[in-house]
């Protein structure tokens, strides 16, 4: 089907998800309950990315679709653990308790990176979340993505698959970063940034 992305695509998407991985693979970390807490998270969201990749491959995609959320989730906390939580609250994360709520990880990551008010993740979130739970937690979305003229199967367009995948390669690519930036290596965040923008260059619709 023309509507489907096509296996040049997935394999694209594939070699970035292996580029990703070698840019932090044996990276020397600092060993403290900071970086054990927020490493893991960013590793999360990059396994999270790879399972999307890997899910519309095989036409899986309203798992794919589901797993949007929970991949910025955990970019979301690694990020406030690596950058705005104290001792303590690292502390009680890794014994198990929550942390606070996404809307206050973001406003403290807001206010940490002073972000323009049009590129702030609290915007992002504004645009996105709804749609992010309705995937999520098996919403109108995805039932308007169901039927069909020929019975109840995924009807999802092209374009919308593509757009999760990138939304995935966006928020590993940060997870990516902050581990990078947990290893206190500049140039390897530049690195990383160079070879995302690459990727989008090659992959931009023409």
């Amino acid at each position: 089907m023309s509507n489907r992305v096509t296996d040049s695509e997935i394999s694209c998407a594939k070699k970035y998800i292996e580029e990703l991985r070698r840019f932090v693979h044996d990276l020397d970390l600092p060993n403290d309950n900071k970086v054990l807490a927020a490493s893991s998270c960013f590793a999360i969201a990059q396994e999270h990315h790879h399972a999307i990749v890997l899910l519309v491959e095989l036409r899986l995609l309203a798992p794919a679709f589901s797993l949007v959320r929970a991949g910025f989730e955990a970019y979301i906390r690694g990020n406030w653990l690596s950058m705005c939580a104290n001792d303590a609250q690292i502390e009680e994360f890794i014994k198990g308790e929550e942390p606070p709520k996404i809307n206050c990880l973001i406003d403290q990551l807001d206010k940490h990176y002073q972000f323009g008010e049009d590129n702030s993740l609290s915007q992002f979130k504004k645009k996105a979340w709804k749609s992010m739970c309705a995937y999520t937690h098996t919403g109108g979305l995805h039932v308007q993505r169901r039927n069909t003229a020929d019975g109840i199967e995924a009807n999802y367009s092209k374009e919308e698959v593509l757009e999760v995948i990138q939304f995935a390669e966006l928020f590993a690519t940060f997870a990516t970063i902050g581990v990078a930036v947990l290893a206190d290596n500049v140039e390897l965040v530049d690195q990383i940034t160079e070879a995302f923008d690459q990727h989008h260059k090659l992959n931009a619709p023409v």
